[in-house]
C-alpha cells in the first residue's frame, strides 16, 4: 500500500550577493583636472588587483553624494572617493539621509579614498599615502575603522536654514572668505593657491563679533580672527590647525583664533602651517561635542573646502558615524 505521507518541501533562501563590491565615484573635474586626466592609469591599476567594481563620474557639485547615498541603499561593502576633499567629503555626506540620520544600510558599508585633489588634508589625518598604488592595495585589504563626523546646520545663500554632514572641518570667519576666493581664482596651484588667497583675504578682512557657546554651557564673546570646528587635523593644503585632533574621540577640537590683527596673523602664518600655534596667547583650543556660532555680521562657512553659507551655525559631533578603509 502506497503511503498517503506527503514530502514536505524545502525552500532554500538564498541572499542575493552585489554584482560589484567596489563603487568608485570619481571626480574628473577635481585638481582643475587633473583627477580625469589621472583616471586611466588609477583603473587600470584597479583592474590588475581584480576589484570587481562599478565607476561613477560625477559632472556637478553634489553629485557624488546623491550617487553614494544609492550604493550605501544598496549595501555596496566599498563606497569609493575619487577626487579632493570636496569629494570625500560628499561621498561621506552620503551615508546620510536629508535629516543628518545615519542610513539604515551604512553600518553594511565602508568608505574609502583615493585621494587625487589638491588638499589632501583628511587623508593626512588618516596617515593615508597618497599615490594611488598604495590606496588600492589598502582598498583591497579592506581594514576599517570607525571615526567620528559632524552635522552642521547654517543658513544657506538662499537664506534658509539647513544642514549638511561634514567629515574634516569646518570654520566661521577667515576661512569662509579664503574659500569664496578660492573658488573665484581657482585650485590650479594646490598649496600655492591656498597660500595666494589667504593672503590676499588676509590684506582686507576685519576680525567677526562672535559669540560661541560650547556644549551649552561656556559662552565666549568677542572679536575673533575664526572659529575653527575640527574633526581632522588639516584643512587649506596642509594646514595643522588642530594639531591634536583625533577623528575617532567623540569631540570636535575647536581652535579659536582670537583679535588677531592683520600683521600678527601674517607673522603667524609658518606657526599656523606647522602646527605650533596653540601656545600662542591669541589662540584657545577647547573640546565639545556641541558648538554654536553667532556673529553680528555677515560671517561665512568653510564647510569642509566648501563655500555653504552663514552663521549663524550649530555643529554637532556624530559618533562612530563611518566607517573608513585605513592602512
Amino acid at each position: 500500500m502506497a503511503s498517503s505521507k506527503k514530502t514536505k518541501k524545502t525552500i532554500k533562501i538564498i541572499k542575493e550577493e552585489p554584482a560589484y563590491h567596489y563603487a568608485f565615484i570619481v571626480n574628473p573635474a577635481s585638481a582643475a583636472g587633473r583627477t580625469g586626466q589621472r583616471w586611466p592609469a588609477i583603473e587600470k591599476e584597479i583592474q590588475n588587483h581584480n576589484l570587481l567594481s562599478r565607476v561613477f563620474f560625477t559632472k556637478m557639485k553634489g553629485e557624488a553624494s546623491d550617487i553614494s547615498r544609492r550604493q550605501v541603499q544598496k549595501g555596496i561593502p566599498y563606497i569609493v572617493a575619487v577626487g579632493g576633499d570636496g569629494t570625500i567629503s560628499e561621498v561621506a555626506a552620503g551615508f546620510f539621509d536629508s535629516k543628518g540620520r545615519p542610513l539604515k544600510n551604512s553600518h553594511q558599508c565602508a568608505l574609502g579614498i583615493i585621494n587625487t585633489g589638491s588638499g589632501c588634508d583628511f587623508a593626512k589625518s588618516l596617515r593615508l599615502p597618497l599615490d594611488f598604488h598604495e590606496n588600492i592595495k589598502i582598498l583591497k585589504k579592506g581594514f576599517s575603522q570607525k571615526v567620528d563626523m559632524g552635522i552642521v546646520s547654517f543658513i544657506n545663500f538662499e537664506g534658509k536654514k539647513t544642514l549638511r554632514p561634514f567629515i574634516n572641518i569646518a570654520d566661521a570667519g577667515v576661512g569662509g572668505e579664503v574659500v569664496q576666493l578660492l573658488e573665484n581664482q581657482g585650485k590650479r596651484w594646490g598649496t600655492l593657491a591656498y597660500l595666494v588667497a589667504t593672503l590676499r583675504t588676509l590684506l582686507n578682512y576685519h576680525n567677526k563679533t562672535m559669540e560661541i557657546t560650547l556644549d551649552e554651557a561656556h559662552t565666549l564673546s568677542g572679536r575673533f580672527l575664526g572659529a575653527i570646528i575640527a574633526n581632522g587635523r588639516y584643512f587649506g593644503s596642509g594646514m595643522k590647525i588642530a594639531p591634536e585632533a583625533d577623528p575617532a574621540d567623540g569631540y570636535f577640537d575647536v581652535v579659536l583664533l582670537g583679535d588677531i590683527s592683520r600683521l600678527r596673523a601674517l607673522v603667524y602664518g609658518p606657526t599656523l602651517r606647522w602646527g605650533k600655534h596653540t601656545r600662542l596667547k591669541d589662540v584657545r583650543v577647547f573640546h565639545a561635542k556641541k558648538v554654536q556660532v553667532n556673529c553680528q555680521e555677515e560671517c561665512l562657512l568653510d564647510v569642509d573646502g566648501e563655500l555653504p553659507g552663514y552663521c549663524p551655525a550649530e555643529f554637532e559631533i556624530v559618533p562612530e558615524a563611518i566607517r573608513i578603509v585605513i592602512p
